[in-house]
């Protein structure tokens, strides 16, 4: 499987009201337009994240990140049915930090390039290292630093050793695994953290591989994307829309912090094309074939999606375009004491 690509992506939140009310204290999120050079997704809505570096597993970070053996920052994905994942990308070097310290870098490094926020904490903070909220760091010549390390991703390691801070894996929440559906030709393999910042930081777009940033609410940013102003692929959707269920910064917080030790599943979409447009199987749905048919699309075009219907239905409707349309659960219960999708009212493409 070595045209797949390892990711990871942060999902980060924060408080879009000074309301002290524990029931209504809504949350944005930050979102990130990719250019239109970008041969990889241009002009899309996406979270900040990207492929993993070499240097995000090197053994010096054992050096810069304390407690780096702390057994409470998994990175546990289940297969499909309950068996173990499948195997789309090579484990780390021997020698090198494990994936669950490695991804989190990753996740924080790309997020610091795509955006300018720095999710780091100084040596001797006070802090936990399972503290749920993360903080941005301002350090000297911080546009300085962010372009070394857009130029060399090891440059992150120098940022770190010369600001005496590291990256704070520990408000990072596993969150989801989705990995590239078939039509794509570009595949990657993407954990997706979940993090919680207090107050909104002046992010700014690198102007290369980011064109503009945003912090909206899901329902602002699925609102853009249903009236035409956003492009959205489908674990973006999905998250969103997932997020929907939570009105409250702090319950959503308490919730990730608690629900992040049972892992995530491996959501690799199997695609099936038909008369109506594309139809989109994830894990759980009762058509849903776990063989090696989930690496092509399936092509049934003489048939309507109605014939694909079931009594458990965990799916989703494309446009031609693969533009993500419509969520469909029907008697489907979420792995990992995870929760549901929620649509938009009255959500029509």
């Amino acid at each position: 499987m070595s045209f797949w690509r390892e990711a990871s992506s942060v999902i980060l939140l924060t408080k879009s009201s000074n309301l002290k009310n524990v029931y209504w204290d809504p949350f944005k999120i930050l979102c990130i337009k990719r250019s239109e050079i970008n041969s990889f997704l241009p002009n899309y809505t996406v979270f900040p994240g990207g492929t993993a570096e070499k240097s995000d597993s090197s053994p010096e970070w054992t050096d810069i990140i304390p407690d780096y053996t702390n057994t409470n920052l998994n990175l546990n994905i289940i297969g499909y049915s309950g068996s173990p994942a499948i195997k789309f990308v090579s484990d780390n070097e021997p020698g090198s930090i494990p994936k669950y310290l490695s991804l989190r870098v990753t996740a924080i490094r790309e997020t610091f390039e795509e955006s300018g926020i720095l999710l780091c904490k100084k040596m001797n903070c006070v802090q936990p290292e399972t503290c749920a909220t993360v903080h941005h760091l301002d350090i000297d010549n911080i546009d300085r630093w962010r372009k070394l390390v857009q130029k060399n991703a090891s440059n992150f390691i120098d940022l770190c050793n010369e600001n005496n801070c590291y990256p704070d894996v520990g408000a990072l929440h596993l969150w989801s695994n989705w990995l590239t559906p078939p039509l794509l030709k570009t595949k990657f393999d993407t954990k997706f953290f979940l993090a919680f910042i207090e107050t909104p930081v002046n992010a700014s777009p690198d102007g290369v591989e980011t064109s503009q940033i945003t912090w909206n609410t899901p329902d602002e940013t699925l609102s853009r994307f249903v009236s035409g102003d956003e492009k959205l692929v489908t674990p973006q959707y999905y998250e969103l829309s997932r997020l929907r269920q939570f009105t409250s910064f702090t319950k959503l917080t308490n919730f990730a912090c608690k629900r992040s030790i049972e892992g995530c599943e491996q959501i690799l979409p199997m695609v099936i094309a038909t008369k109506d447009g594309y139809l989109t199987l994830l894990p759980g749905d009762g058509k849903f074939n776990n063989s090696e048919k989930y690496l092509e699309v399936q092509y049934e075009l003489d048939k309507p999606m109605q014939d694909f219907d079931s009594d458990v239905m965990h799916r989703l409707h494309h446009t031609e375009e693969y533009l993500p349309k419509k969520i469909i659960i029907k008697n489907y219960t979420p792995k990992c004491k995870h929760v549901l999708p929620v649509n938009l009212p009255n959500c029509k493409i």
